[in-house]
């Protein structure tokens, strides 16, 4: 077993502190040769249309009124986030409490697919606060009606709390879906070692409270920032403790995710040899390139650049934790 269980009482500490219990034995082990390395597709995979998902993070800068007042922007945010089955959003800005559900209206209108959303409260240590959200597509995944929360933080460890979401695939038998525990982050630039220390903390207590699910994908802007080179790409140091966890795997190692391409900023993370569901397919999502926009252009959209990762619609260990839940057609 990757981790032990802990009993109901740590749950329940867990769950309202967000903090592991002291002696529950969560010490993350020595990674020891480097991060783990990915099973690599052959040039010839192909695999079948719905056979799997794309899981994105993006951090959309300021992602609020003045940007939503253009509708280029908001047209260009939508073209992107629909290349996608589940996007989790960093930086959103505004006080309207209905702001991202009218971003997902008009995604659904452009689109044709149905999107909906889970948004997170406003948080950080001043008074420019930001907020987290899941946006997916309801016909390709669905997310636990009781599995969405944010992690507390009594002791202000972090400037903003991750967001936490448990989602299924659809459209294969609800005890073979792809199962997993999406963990939206977004670090302050100044501590982002310190916050990576913690998040090692976050990881293994999302993991230990998780109802069994041993899928943990951490995605969102770490702020590494590494400068890219050809002979620079990333090492475990630069996650601090989070990149000492055993079997971390990072799917950007070598690419900048800023839009200048000057720095690696924005991951998904996931314990690889668990999360064996990844078919070797991810990266930095080129949006200056593959929309044929100017550097200008993409820069009114956003300074990050969105990183993907593919995963197999359907779980290739033990069945979907989802089956024993009661989650419901998500509408």
């Amino acid at each position: 077993m990757f981790l032990k269980g802990l009993h109901l009482e740590d749950i329940k500490q867990i769950v309202v502190t967000g903090k592991v219990p002291t002696g529950s034995g969560d010490t993350a082990p020595s990674l020891g040769g480097g991060f783990a390395q990915p099973q690599r597709p052959t040039q010839a995979w192909n695999p079948p249309p719905g056979s799997t998902i794309k899981i994105a993070s993006f951090n959309i800068q300021v992602f609020g009124d003045s940007k939503a007042s253009k509708p280029y922007v908001v047209d260009e945010l939508c073209k992107i986030v629909s290349r996608f089955d589940v996007v989790a959003i960093q930086e959103i800005r505004t006080q309207d409490e209905y702001f991202i559900p009218k971003f997902v209206q008009r995604l659904n209108q452009l689109s044709g697919r149905q999107y909906d959303s889970r948004v997170g409260p406003r948080l950080g240590n001043t008074t420019s606060k930001e907020q987290y959200a899941y946006i997916f597509d309801t016909a390709r995944v669905q997310v636990h009606p009781n599995y969405v929360y944010t992690i507390r933080d009594p002791e202000n460890l972090l400037h903003r709390e991750p967001m936490v979401a448990m989602f299924a695939t659809r459209g294969v038998p609800i005890d073979q879906a792809f199962t997993f525990i999406l963990v939206n982050i977004h670090t302050d630039p100044d501590v982002a070692k310190e916050e990576m220390d913690v998040l090692a903390q976050v990881y293994q207590v999302v993991r230990r409270s998780g109802m069994g699910e041993d899928d943990i994908i951490l995605l969102g802007d770490f702020n590494t920032a590494v400068p890219i080179s050809p002979s620079r790409s990333l090492s475990p140091s630069d996650f601090a403790g989070l990149g000492q966890v055993e079997g971390i795997y990072p799917v950007v190692r070598n690419q900048p995710t800023n839009v200048v391409k000057t720095k690696l900023h924005d991951n998904i993370l996931f314990h690889r040899p668990s999360t064996t569901e990844f078919t070797g397919r991810g990266g930095v999502y080129d949006i200056e390139s593959l929309h044929g926009l100017s550097r200008d252009q993409v820069k009114l959209v956003s300074d990050h650049l969105p990183v993907w990762a593919e995963f197999t619609v359907t779980e290739s260990g033990l069945p979907g934790r989802l089956a024993t839940g009661t989650a419901p057609p998500v509408r």
